[in-house]
Formats: C-alpha cells, sequence, structure tokens
C-alpha cells in the first residue's frame, strides 16, 4: 500500500495504535479504542484479555482488533499457543501478532521453527484469522539468520512478516536496513509491519520508503497530528 503522507487519513490507516501494557485498565482500553475510530487507525492493537470488550466497543466503526499470541516470550508449546489461538478466535480477534520461537532457529532446529510457524497458519486462516509473524531480529545477529526466518515465515503463509515486536535483546528499533531485508525476502500477498520506537511521521516514512506497509505504535495520536511522540515508547 502507498501512503501519501500529506494526507492524514492514508496515515492513519497505516497504524495498528497500540497498547499492550500489563496496567491497562478498562477505562484506559476504552479511551484507547476511541481514539483508533477517532483517527480513524487500521486497528486497535491490545492485549488478549480485552479483545471481546474492544470488539464491542468497536462494533460497526471499520477499525478492526488486533492482538497478541504467546506474547512477549515465545516458550510455550505450540499445543498451548493452538489453544491460546483458538481462544483469541472465540473472543472475536481480527489478527494477530505472534513471535516464532528464536532458540529453535538459532540451534538448527529450522524444520520444528517452521513446523511451528506453518501450524499457526493453518488454524488461523481456517478460522479467518491473519498472522503476523514476530520475528524479533534483535535475537538473531546476522543478515542470513534474518534472512532465514523471514523466507520460512513467507513459506509458512504468514500474512505478515515483521522485524520485531519492539521487545527484548536488540530488538527495540525498526531500522530500515531490516525494513529492506524483510521486503526484498517475500513477494505478495505477504507483506511488511514494523514497530519498535516508531514515534514521529518522518520516521515512519522513512521506514515506508523502506518497503514497510504498516506500522504498529504507541505513538499513533502524535505520528498523524505530525509531533513527536514519547521516544521511550513501543
Amino acid at each position: 500500500m502507498t501512503v501519501d503522507f500529506t494526507d492524514s487519513k492514508q496515515v492513519a490507516q497505516a497504524i495498528q495504535y497500540t497498547n499492550v501494557n500489563p496496567d491497562l485498565t478498562r477505562a484506559g482500553l476504552i479511551a484507547h479504542v476511541e481514539t483508533c475510530v477517532e483517527y480513524g487507525f487500521d486497528a486497535a492493537m491490545i492485549a488478549p484479555y480485552w479483545v471481546s470488550l474492544a470488539k464491542d466497543v468497536l462494533a460497526g466503526t471499520g477499525v478492526r482488533v488486533a492482538s497478541t499470541l504467546n506474547f512477549p516470550m515465545a516458550n510455550d508449546t505450540l499445543s498451548m499457543r493452538l489453544a491460546a489461538l483458538r481462544a483469541l478466535v472465540a473472543e472475536g480477534v481480527d489478527e494477530f501478532d505472534f513471535p516464532p520461537h528464536p532458540g529453535l532457529l538459532l540451534g538448527g532446529d529450522e524444520d520444528l521453527y517452521a513446523q511451528d510457524i506453518t501450524e499457526i497458519v493453518q488454524v488461523a486462516h481456517a478460522e479467518g484469522v491473519k498472522v503476523k509473524a514476530m520475528l524479533e531480529f534483535g535475537f538473531l545477529e546476522t543478515d542470513e539468520l534474518k534472512v532465514k526466518a523471514t523466507r520460512i515465515a513467507y513459506e509458512a503463509g504468514v500474512d505478515w512478516v515483521k522485524q520485531s515486536s519492539g521487545w527484548g535483546k536488540g530488538g527495540l528499533a525498526a531500522t530500515e536496513h531490516d525494513v529492506r531485508l524483510l521486503a526484498e525476502n517475500i513477494e505478495a500477498p505477504c507483506r511488511v509491519k514494523v514497530s519498535g520506537k516508531v514515534n514521529s511521521l518522518e520516521k515512519m516514512r522513512s521506514l515506508f520508503e523502506a518497503g514497510a506497509e504498516l506500522v504498529g505504535t504507541s505513538s499513533g495520536p502524535a505520528i498523524v497530528d505530525g509531533l513527536v511522540g514519547d521516544p521511550d515508547a513501543y
């Protein structure tokens, strides 16, 4: 998707406004999703606990509900993740971001790494839910490993690849280099989402010029308003 960065509506439509903080309250959740409607964001990205309530508040608005699976750590078993996925579907989630287990890839267990992603994608797609793989590049210290992770996720059928959750070792800030690496190793309909310290319109534009088409950020309103968000925000 090409975004006209002089058009605030188009910018908003390429943002998933994120609040996955554990101290989020019911009132805070409602305020968050109401802001999503006010700005016309692509989705409200929230923790699984709040999916059902967000779905109710956002009914009829056109703003989707996105959530996370096995975040922030990827240490649950596949069966645990699939059970959580089915629970998310029952709550009404439209799509979710999840981290494949980087330790499997780092340890040479590529088949298990691919199997986990493939089974999660198959179950999600059977339920009509889209999947975004957060590849946690901060744990993958070479471009060779980053390319391998990207190709495996793409071949497993994920809808979006993402360089990081914005959490973890060395993975906090999205970079143009990593976005280009993602974009060069997938083909449509798979696309690139970014997150991690994307807190200004200029930063978002630079990442989209490198190949991103969607951003997850807690600085959504500041970006659309042309301001600079909290530098410590995710």
